[in-house]
């Protein structure tokens, strides 16, 4: 079954992707019971964040004396197929994504879920999810949030020295509170929600400061010390200036695109979005050819010749 929105669907306004959405940040000094966090989690059609999509999302909000956790969950349509064997992991079939909203308005409704309280995210090996998260937001023309996001694996790396393996199963049987099911995101989530806890128990953390100090904190929309802009040729340079012209123009502009990658191809393409991820470019375009979304290495086009613009 092919799970395929309009091409359009998820397009949006042009926006600043790197603009702050919360300016209210914790300081070293504040104390860890007065912050708000937010353990989350995604399930995937697989491994890499520029091919494979989003399939759910979830989260939960807590204080760490205070009262009930409040809970994010959403299914998402990819966009794509599953895969058998991933879908035999985490349980979601293209049934139950076919009516889910799209990765866009999905992460539009969990960064105002977020609010403006600036909470400190976490995941476990939050570099994962938070790259999925980022290149979803770019194709969406979404700004990124600029929360600081905590890595659980990396805390337990820190303080955890006798357990079999960091996989939050694991750890999650190793502190006594594993349960049955695996691989959902809200479950998963919880589970990071009760792994932070251990963790702050055995580190004595009591200050955003001390957590901090333990080198597990990142900023969630940060870029790369070395953008991959920087490393394109000038030739890619100006093919990307090209492409961005295409996507900017306000209208659906066709580009020809010749691609190089285990072969040459050349296709007739509508630019959707430029993605930066993990020190690379990419442009996201619906192709005529194939009659889907498809995603091109910048540094691996040879040519691009804006064709048309449509109004």
């Amino acid at each position: 079954m092919t799970v395929l929105p309009n091409c359009n669907a998820q397009a949006g306004p042009e926006v600043d992707l790197h603009s702050a959405r919360t300016t209210t940040l914790p300081a070293d000094g504040d104390s860890l019971d007065d912050i708000v966090f937010v353990a989350f989690d995604t399930e995937t059609t697989g491994l890499s964040p520029i091919a494979c999509r989003l399939v759910e999302l979830c989260a939960v909000k807590f204080r760490l004396g205070d009262g009930e956790p409040e809970t994010f969950e959403t299914l998402i349509n990819p966009g794509q197929p599953i895969p058998p064997e991933v879908s035999a992991l985490h349980g979601i079939s293209d049934e139950m994504v076919k009516d889910a909203p799209l990765a866009g308005p999905a992460l539009t409704r969990f960064f105002d879920w977020l609010g403006g309280s600036a909470p400190v995210l976490m995941a476990h090996n939050a570099n994962f999810d938070v790259e999925f998260v980022k290149v979803e937001a770019m194709r969406a023309g979404l700004s990124m949030p600029q929360n600081f996001v905590l890595d659980t694996l990396v805390f337990a790396q820190n303080h955890v020295n006798d357990c079999a393996n960091y996989k939050l199963k694991t750890l999650s049987e190793y502190f006594g509170f594993a349960g049955a099911l695996y691989h959902r995101a809200l479950d998963d989530s919880i589970y990071v929600e009760k792994l932070f806890r251990k963790l702050l128990e055995r580190s004595a953390h009591k200050t955003f400061g001390e957590l901090r100090a333990g080198g597990s904190l990142s900023v969630f929309g940060a870029l790369p010390q070395v953008s991959g802009r920087e490393r394109l040729s000038q030739n890619a340079l100006a093919m990307l200036a090209t492409l961005e012209e295409a996507i900017g123009g306000g209208g659906e502009a066709e580009v020809r695109l010749t691609y190089h990658s285990e072969f040459k191809s050349t296709r007739v393409v509508m630019p959707l979005a430029v993605i930066e991820s993990r020190g690379s470019v990419y442009l996201n375009a619906f192709c005529k050819k194939s009659q889907a979304e498809r995603t091109f290495r910048v540094d691996r086009i040879v040519e691009a010749i804006l064709l048309s613009r449509k109004r």
